[in-house]
């Protein structure tokens, strides 16, 4: 039986882990469902999507529909593995869940912070670095966590 402590340490890396499934599935959405750019893109080519030639407007569409596949994909399967062999006290899940977060985090933060820094737009890094930075918390304190006990209570 897991101590008041470990129960509150493992309630707080089940809210990391579902924050990122939850914040990656939605971002996949909105890319992958949306009909045009979105409002910081367009801050960043100085160019409204009604301006942007049919050609463009594709283009856009197919980089923000694969960008959110990926959001979704990541999302998806972290929340798989928190269901399923996260709860089953599998020891690598957290670290699978961590590594399928930071591999899709990281570019992005990447990329967004330096379209802020270089131009007037407002991409989202901040969520991307919250994003990280929770994956880590759940990571350290599923780390403490001992395995499921064979026994049923």
């Amino acid at each position: 039986m897991l101590s008041p402590n470990m129960v509150s340490k493992r309630k707080i890396a089940v809210a990391c882990y579902g924050y990122n499934a939850a914040y990656l599935i939605g971002a996949g959405l909105l890319f992958t469902l949306s009909s045009e750019f979105l409002p910081f893109h367009s801050d960043v080519i100085e160019t409204p999507w009604s301006q942007l030639e049919p050609a463009a407007q594709t283009l856009y569409l197919g980089m923000m529909r694969t960008e959110g596949a990926g959001f979704l994909a990541s999302g998806v399967a972290i929340a798989v593995l928190l269901m399923i062999p996260y709860r089953q006290g599998a020891g690598w899940a957290p670290w699978a869940m961590t590594l399928i977060g930071t591999v899709e985090h990281l570019p992005t933060l990447i990329a967004n912070y330096h379209v802020a820094t270089h131009t007037n737009a407002s991409p989202p890094w901040p969520a991307a670095a919250f994003g990280i930075a929770t994956l880590m918390v759940g990571w350290i304190l599923s780390r403490e966590m001992p395995p499921p006990s064979s026994e049923t209570p």
